[in-house]
Formats: C-alpha cells, sequence, structure tokens
C-alpha cells in the first residue's frame, strides 16, 4: 500500500504541475512532465502504470500527431525505462518463457528483412505510419509488453486485478461499439475509437477479448463470478457482428470451438441453441453479411467476389516473391496496406520463407503452451489458458482472409492475454512448489508423525 500511496500523491503533485506547464511552457512540457511522472510510477511498481495500460490499449484512439502514437506507446516507453533501469539494478530478472527463443528470432528476422528491405530499395527506414521502422517498432514494444507483464504479476491477487480491468475495458469497448451503431445507422460497419485501423481490425481485437472472456467464463465456479463475466461478453460479441468483418466472424467461430472442444463437448448443445437464435437477434445485414461467407457474394462495395480477389493475390504475388527474393522477402512493409488479405502470404512477402518459418514456429509454441497453462492453472484462472488457445486458433483461421498478427491494436492486446497466462501458470507453479515442500516437511518430520499417532 505504502508504494501505491506514493504513486498516488505524485499523480496529485502531477495535476497541479501540468496546468503551470501548459500556461508557461505548452503541451510539450505536459507530455514531458507526464512522461517523468510514469517512469518514477513504474521505478516503484511496475503494475501501476501496466495497469493505466489495460484500458489505454483497448479503448484510447491515436494521438493527434504527426508521428503514429497511440496513448499507450507514450505509456511504453517510460514504463520499458523502469524496467530497463530496474533490471540493471537487479532487482529484476528477464523471465524464462516457453516463447523466448521463438520472439528472439522472429526479431532477428524481421531486422534482417528489414535491413535487406532498404538495401533493395522496396522497403524504407522511416517511422511513419506502416513503414518498415514502424512494423518493426511495434514487434519489439509487444515483446518488451509481454515480458514485463510476466515480470510484474507475480501473485494470484495481481492475477485477479488485471483481469478484472481487462474484462472491464472489453465491455466498454463492447459497449462503445453499441453506442456508435445506434449513432451511424443501420448498414454502416462500426469501426470503434479512431485508430482502430478500421471495421476488420476492430472485429479482430474483439475476437481475442471475446475468447479471454469466454475461456473464463466456462471455468468459473462462481455463478456470480460467471454471471458478471457473461454480461461483460455479450456487448463484446453483439459489436463483434456489427463490425460486418466476415474474417472476424470466421475467427471467433474457430475460437468458439475451440472453448467448446477442450473445455467440454457437452456444451455444444446450448451452443447450437444459441446459434439457431441468433438470426432473431442480429441485424439483417449481418445475416446477410455472414451468409456471404459460405455463398461468396461480392462485396456490395468493390463488387469483387472476396475469394476470386484472394486468389489472384496468392497467384499473383507468391512468384513474385518466390522468385525475387524467397530467403528474405522484400522487407517489412513491402506493399501497402490492404494489398495482401493473408496473413502467411503477407509474411513470406515482408520475410520470406525463414520468416514463415518462424512465424509458424511461434504460433505452434503459442497454441502447445496455452494448453499446457490450461492444464498447470490451478482454479478458476485456469481459464486464461483455454482463452488465449481459443485467441491463437481464431486468429490463425481468421489469418487466411486477413493480417491478424500485423495489426497494432491486435497484437496489442493478443500478447498481453498471453502474458497473463503465462504470469498465471508461473503463480500456479510456484503455489504447487511450496505445497509439495510442505507436505514433504511434514512427512519427514517424526514430531508431527507422532503426534498424528496420538491423536
Amino acid at each position: 500500500m505504502r508504494p501505491l500511496a506514493s504513486v498516488v500523491v505524485a499523480f496529485l503533485g502531477l495535476a497541479l504541475l501540468a496546468g503551470l506547464a501548459v500556461g508557461q511552457v505548452g503541451i510539450l512540457a505536459l507530455v514531458a512532465l507526464v512522461g517523468i511522472a510514469v517512469a518514477a510510477a513504474a521505478f516503484v511498481d511496475l503494475r501501476v502504470t501496466l495497469l493505466a495500460m489495460v484500458p489505454a490499449m483497448v479503448l484510447l484512439p491515436e494521438l493527434p500527431l504527426e508521428l503514429p502514437l497511440r496513448t499507450e506507446d507514450l505509456l511504453m516507453v517510460p514504463l520499458a525505462a523502469a524496467w530497463f533501469a530496474r533490471l540493471a539494478l537487479g532487482k529484476e530478472r528477464w523471465p524464462h518463457t516457453p516463447l523466448n527463443t521463438p520472439l528472439l528470432v522472429i526479431i532477428i528476422v524481421e531486422l534482417a528483412a528489414l535491413l535487406w528491405g532498404a538495401f533493395r530499395g522496396s522497403a524504407g527506414l522511416s517511422l511513419q505510419l506502416y513503414s518498415a521502422g514502424f512494423f518493426f517498432l511495434k514487434t519489439i514494444e509487444v515483446t518488451l509488453l509481454y515480458f514485463i507483464v510476466i515480470a510484474s504479476v507475480r501473485t494470484e491477487r495481481d492475477l485477479r486485478l488485471f483481469v478484472a480491468v481487462f474484462a472491464a475495458s472489453a465491455a466498454a469497448l463492447g459497449l462503445w461499439g453499441i453506442v456508435e451503431s445506434t449513432a451511424i445507422g443501420a448498414g454502416e460497419a462500426i469501426v470503434g475509437p479512431t485508430g482502430h485501423g478500421g471495421y476488420s481490425l476492430l472485429g479482430l481485437t474483439f475476437v481475442v477479448l471475446l475468447a479471454m472472456l469466454g475461456g473464463l467464463i466456462v471455468t468459473q465456479h462462481s455463478g456470480r463470478t460467471r454471471t458478471l463475466l457473461l454480461l461483460a461478453a455479450l456487448p463484446v460479441a453483439y459489436s463483434l457482428t456489427l463490425t460486418l468483418s466476415r474474417q472476424s466472424y470466421v475467427g471467433m467461430v474457430a475460437a468458439i470451438a475451440v472453448l467448446i472442444w477442450v473445455r467440454d463437448r457437452r456444451l455444444l448443445i446450448p451452443a447450437a441453441i444459441v446459434a439457431f437464435l441468433i438470426p432473431f437477434l442480429i441485424p439483417e445485414m449481418v445475416q446477410e453479411r455472414a451468409l456471404s461467407i459460405i455463398t461468396a457474394a461480392p462485396d456490395p462495395l468493390s463488387g469483387l467476389s472476396p475469394y476470386d480477389t484472394r486468389l489472384h493475390a496468392v497467384l499473383r504475388r507468391l512468384p513474385e516473391v518466390l522468385s525475387g527474393s524467397p530467403v528474405l522477402g522484400f522487407g517489412l512493409a513491402a506493399l501497402p496496406p490492404g494489398f495482401l488479405d493473408n496473413q502467411y502470404l503477407l509474411t513470406v512477402y515482408y520475410t520470406g520463407l525463414i520468416g514463415l518459418a518462424a512465424f509458424l514456429w511461434l504460433l505452434w509454441r503459442a497454441a502447445v503452451t496455452a494448453h499446457r497453462a490450461y492444464l498447470t492453472i490451478e482454479g478458476e484462472l485456469r481459464g486464461l489458458g483455454l482463452a488465449w488457445l481459443a485467441a491463437t486458433v481464431g486468429l490463425a483461421v481468421a489469418g487466411f482472409a486477413g493480417s491478424p498478427f500485423v495489426a497494432v491494436r491486435v497484437r496489442q492486446v493478443y500478447w498481453f492475454l498471453a502474458a497473463l497466462t503465462v504470469a498465471a501458470t508461473l503463480v500456479s507453479q510456484e503455489k504447487q512448489r511450496r505445497r509439495a515442500e510442505v507436505t514433504e516437511a511434514d512427512v519427514s518430520n517424526p514430531d508431527l508423525e507422532n503426534v498424528a499417532e496420538v491423536s
């Protein structure tokens, strides 16, 4: 409580100084002051800044600056600086997780592809939106976020707090979507807060959030907690349909299928009942959009069939990269966004066959680690492992018609969920280790055995 009280006092002082800074020096002084305060708070307790990042990365829009920055980016810089300072002072240790090596390989391959693309002239080094430098820095950012969360969340109480804030932020985004849909009228896709990147990326964000809530719902023993999570999931699921994103619909179905198949296949019965009732609960435009996945109806805006468009992209771009630069591709951001609606083809185009192999390895290790976490974590938080597994499969399936692991907001919520799951696994393993030590000590203590016999 003492570190938390000191942080509260620091922010009260910050509120007083903010007005003076803006009035005397300008907005840049305020930004610098906020950065110093966040860094100080993070150095005292990383969890304070991490808690602020959760709603920021889910809800807040991109900042109106020349550089493509979001609020969580401004929080991430001092947070990372404070964490590295704590590492240097020996107050922290770099976490060892099953994904350390795959993530390191991804970073090395992307760096090599970036430099190769810059050498060939097919990719630039600027920090503009969707540039090579932008993509690479976002990879570094989400990787650091993954490790910082694991290093900071060390108790079951911490886990419950972060899960509660995560679930509340998801529900808030779902409610935002419903309000936005009412404001724009029927037939229009919602896009969420400015900066989410359009309706498809918002839909994919909802897939991760719905997987998180669904995994927790099906593993709860407390009826009250299950009800609260269900109330949070309803606006998320409904807003997902309002995005009119077909790849998100497919990803949602895949994620729900994983939840049911791994947890309890008897849940297929209520799932079938809900599926039967869905046409009576969602707007007609959503029904038509979902049905077009089967009928391959052309897009009403472009008039093109989605399958023909994606097949044409594969037939054109795949031979291009295989004949031109198959090993490292053409470099990060070698194509403008939207040219390749296929995560795997885009990975080959950007980082070559080496990059595709590294990416598939990372996906496989993530799925295996998530399933092991589901089997390892004790109590109701084991749903995090199931949620991570469902989100991984859901995004992997959606990746055949989009690029979810390139989208910034989707990557952030996905890796935050992954970090919480790994942290929960480590906490559970520590509890099991301590319990085993106590049991072993009891068995080896003859005095306790004599007491037991007398009793």
